[in-house]
């Protein structure tokens, strides 16, 4: 089988089989920019200032259709124990696109001051517009079936614990079926995924650096795909800024802890601005073709900073 060969079966089918069944923001890698509010709503207002954070993500560069994913978030607090955000987000893959906005609420509780323990909640309304190009086929029995567009309203719920800088939030994504009108009959109506973030900041372990190392899983009803996220992170931290630098390993657990990408991450705040990097290697059968690998940049900037007299949101 060519290498051209391989990447058009390996475009068809997460074209097909992964975007037009889930109805879903993409994770990439944008939690690791300091984000996690990208994936569980719990986090919104966790902090003294409003985020505003811009990702895009450009994957196999060189590669004409190659998958290619935007986002623009903000949450905040609105009282000492309550935040909200949102989310817009674009994610384009060949002749398939996704757009759309996502709304969340979040309120914290304090378990314990004394052992800095705290709960936090989080919901999430989610809506997306999904579109199949027809005009991208070749072959002209399917371009004349027309253009698929259809749209998904959807609920995430998440739950965050930390106890001093352990962390675990456990996300359950898309809990409505979607409609299946506008699909095959073979597509599956479950939508459903669910995300477990975990991991633990180590301070001022050597010349006063932060070391934070994470995991997080992911798994699809639909199919039982599970994928895994090992993470690592270095902070150094000065008067107003910090620079931290990362690490993290995809690997596919349906598939024997399968690796599928290897993504190296750097990033800056300074004072109230924020600036990261990231480049992704494939290692699968795309990693061979002619394409100079995947590339992320974030984007964003703190407003509104104001400290809260509960701990739940420090």
């Amino acid at each position: 089988m060519s290498k051209r060969f391989k990447l058009i079966y390996f475009l068809l089918v997460t074209s097909f089989s992964v975007c037009a069944q889930e109805f879903n923001l993409p994770v990439i890698n944008q939690y690791i920019t300091d984000n996690p509010f990208l994936i569980s709503a719990s986090y919104a207002g966790i902090g003294d200032c409003w985020q505003i954070r811009g990702t895009g993500f450009e994957q196999w560069v060189g590669i004409d259709d190659a998958p290619s994913t935007q986002t623009i978030s903000v949450d905040g607090r609105i009282q000492n124990r309550s935040g909200v955000g949102a989310v817009l987000f674009n994610d384009s893959n060949g002749a398939t696109s996704q757009q759309g906005f996502q709304g969340s609420f979040a309120h914290h509780l304090t378990i314990s001051e004394y052992s800095r323990q705290y709960l936090s909640f989080g919901i999430s309304y989610k809506y997306t517009q999904f579109t199949i190009d027809s005009s991208e086929f070749n072959r002209p029995l399917l371009a004349a079936e027309g253009d698929i567009n259809t749209v998904d309203h959807n609920f995430d719920v998440s739950v965050l614990y930390r106890l001093k800088t352990f962390f675990i939030t456990l996300n359950a994504i898309n809990l409505l079926n979607k409609p299946l009108e506008d699909f095959s009959v073979n597509e599956p109506g479950n939508l459903t995924n669910y995300y477990a973030y975990s991991g633990f900041t180590f301070e001022n372990v050597f010349k006063k650096l932060q070391f934070e190392p994470s995991v997080l899983y992911r798994q699809f009803s639909s199919d039982l795909r599970s994928t895994l996220d090992t993470n690592f992170k270095v902070r150094k931290f000065f008067q107003d800024s910090y620079l931290w630098g990362g690490i993290s390993v995809r690997s596919l657990i349906d598939q024997d802890f399968k690796p599928l990408s290897v993504s190296p991450m750097i990033g800056i705040k300074k004072a109230k601005f924020y600036f990261a990097y990231g480049y992704q290697a494939n290692v699968n059968e795309v990693s061979g073709t002619d394409n100079s690998g995947s590339h992320l940049i974030s984007l964003g900037i703190d407003f509104g900073c104001k400290k809260s007299s509960c701990g739940c949101t420090y």
